[in-house]
């Protein structure tokens, strides 16, 4: 396999035998079902010095009108934390949400887009407690005076959590469907993740595809004018497709150089030790951070009736970037969209009532390689020095 950069390679990989290729994937991913063993999470992240920076939920909500499925991908960026946060925070926030909503389904929405905006305003919450300090008091502080502040792993490191928690950024894909399978709520918060529902009429019919999730970015011209119409005379908030330049999703939990003042990223942000693994990145935005915030915290959520699909066979299919990825990196993998998810939906469909976790492996089977025996076994444990695969989550789930 070809590497990148100066040194392009190339490097050595082991080939398994088609018999050991199952055991193999299985190896390398973090897998999660849920109870009634109608979801199946599955995260991959072959290169043995990589983080994971994906993180997953599979989760039963247990409310007075009976048990709610709960599904999240989390996609983590610049690092794991604000993902991990996710984890911790939001299941507890949307049950308390969620309770007073299971007699009127109408305020489950609000409920979903709400636990996101208040995950997010809690990390803001708990840095500026940090820094009480007016923005003119924070500008004349010295660095010896913030970093004894903000680097406190010797006594313990909370204070050093809630900075990264700020600095990291983490998109959201989320699915609920309630007790009865008839209601689906798809909420998404940034771009690349992707949402999937998979049905056909019966055993004889073509498996359909349709896609539940949005992109947030700057590539998506209603995002980009969205955020010009918000700053005004900022020619600069959004160019090379990115914001500020610099990031390119326009929606995200954290990030929050792009939604604070530059002061913080000026005097604390890049005072975080370890903090920002390309400084001199958040130095050349901070200059255009004339009027935050840039990036939103306001999700989107798409109902999906699923009473029609009462007589169907149906199910969700989630997925990291990682996924999309893995067709789009190579030179012959150029195809739309569209066509890639339904794709998808047809490896999965054949197996996946009777044999989720058959389904999952054929779909990242397919995604590493297919048939190539050589293709995705290189994909698997090539030796290269840096990552060559980004971050892989899936989830299914049957409905």
């Amino acid at each position: 396999m070809q590497g990148y950069g100066s040194d392009r390679g190339p490097w050595r990989y082991r080939l398994f035998p088609e018999h050991e290729l199952r055991a193999q994937i299985l190896k390398r991913c973090t897998t999660n079902i849920s109870s009634d063993g109608r979801s199946l999470g599955a995260s991959l992240q072959p290169h043995v010095s990589s983080v994971n920076e994906d993180r997953y939920l599979i989760m039963d909500l247990s409310l007075p009108n009976g048990v709610w499925s709960l599904n999240c991908v989390f996609d983590g960026h610049g690092g794991y934390e604000t993902a991990d946060y996710l984890v911790s925070e939001l299941p507890s926030l949307l049950m308390a949400g969620l309770l007073p909503t299971v007699t009127n389904l109408e305020g489950v929405s609000d409920v979903l887009t709400r636990a996101i905006f208040d995950v997010d305003e809690a990390i803001t919450r708990d840095f500026l407690k940090i820094f009480p300090e007016e923005v003119d008091e924070i500008a004349t502080m010295s660095d010896i005076t913030v970093k004894a502040r903000v680097n406190d792993q010797s006594s313990g490191g909370l204070n050093h959590q809630k900075a990264l928690r700020c600095l990291r950024g983490s998109t959201v894909l989320l699915t609920l469907v309630d007790p009865t399978k008839k209601h689906l709520w798809v909420l998404n918060l940034g771009d690349g993740l992707v949402a999937v529902l998979g049905s056909r009429r019966d055993a004889s019919s073509q498996w359909n595809a349709s896609i539940l999730s949005d992109n947030h970015n700057g590539n998506n011209p209603a995002e980009a004018d969205r955020i010009k119409q918000q700053h005004p005379g900022e020619p600069e908030c959004i160019f090379d497709d990115r914001v500020l330049g610099n990031l390119a999703v326009t929606r995200a939990v954290g990030d929050h150089s792009f939604k604070l003042p530059r002061i913080y990223a000026e005097k604390i942000f890049l005072n975080v030790e370890p903090g920002f693994r390309v400084p001199a990145a958040i130095e050349s935005f901070i200059p255009r951070n004339l009027s935050p915030p840039y990036v939103s915290n306001l999700a989107s959520v798409r109902y999906v009736d699923l009473h029609e699909q009462s007589s169907c066979d149906c199910f969700i299919l989630m997925c990291s970037d990682g996924l999309v990825d893995l067709y789009m990196d190579g030179p012959d993998h150029v195809e739309s969209h569209t066509s890639l998810v339904q794709k998808w939906v047809g490896i999965v469909g054949g197996v996946v009532k009777d044999d989720i976790q058959e389904a999952m492996l054929r779909l990242l089977r397919h995604a590493l390689g297919a048939e190539d025996i050589d293709s995705v076994s290189c994909m698997l444990n090539v030796d290269m020095p840096v990552p060559y695969m980004d971050d892989t989550t899936v989830i299914l789930q049957m409905l």
